[in-house]
């Protein structure tokens, strides 16, 4: 291949792309352009070229030219015939790794797509389950009764596993006599009401504790 022939000649010339490229009035990327294949030079340049390297364009095209007078015209015709081909190869090289470079990137969109929705559906489906686990609403029951000056009074609470209340009442008298309702935890309720029957004399006894229920 033409790229690969100018690379191994000028190397076996002892020359640096630097020195072939001073030699030919053309800039360095040029030669490396040549040498990996982006680029082929035109006709001329292939001539001299053949003329630095003193190497046939026969050779450096890597194919059989037609060996007719350096000058004649159906020599140069035969070499742009030869280099219209390669540019085409190159074209079509081109087209080829631009497509699979599409088509790779397009793989790697797919792919972290895919994984995005995987990863959404199996948050989505975690909290549908937590939703159908929590839908049940189960809750603790505790009842006490509890006794001042003859009286008996008894009093409920409701309440989930971190304790706070769902629901709470009984007797008016508890309700009278401690604010119910600026306590949040079945806890601290039930030990406020214990503490103002045993304080005031009475007696607090828990007739239910901890009953699961469903709502």
């Amino acid at each position: 291949m033409l790229s690969e022939n100018i690379k191994i000649i000028r190397k076996q010339k002892g020359l640096s792309q630097e020195t072939l490229a001073q030699q030919l009035n053309v800039v360095r990327q040029t030669v490396s352009k040549w040498e990996k294949g982006l680029s082929v030079p035109d006709a001329e340049l292939l001539n001299r070229l053949s003329e630095v390297l003193d190497t046939p364009v026969s050779t450096l095209l890597g194919s059989t030219v037609e060996e007719v007078e350096p000058t004649s015209d159906n020599r140069i015709d035969e070499i742009s015939k030869q280099l219209a081909i390669l540019n085409e190869q190159l074209a079509n090289q081109a087209v080829r790794k631009r497509k699979t470079v599409k088509i790779v990137i397009s793989a790697i969109i797919i792919a972290i797509v895919g994984l995005i929705l995987a990863i959404f559906l199996y948050f989505a489906a975690l909290i549908l389950f937590r939703t159908h686990v929590n839908s049940k609403n189960e809750y603790y029951r505790t009842s006490v009764e509890c006794e001042l000056n003859g009286e008996t009074y008894g009093y409920e609470v409701m309440y989930d596993q971190q304790f706070r209340i769902y629901a709470e009442g009984g007797d008016a008298f508890i309700s009278d006599h401690i604010d119910t309702d600026q306590y949040d935890t079945a806890n601290e309720l039930l030990a406020h009401i214990e503490d103002y029957f045993v304080d005031h004399g009475g007696t607090y006894t828990v007739i239910e504790d901890h009953v699961k229920t469903e709502k």
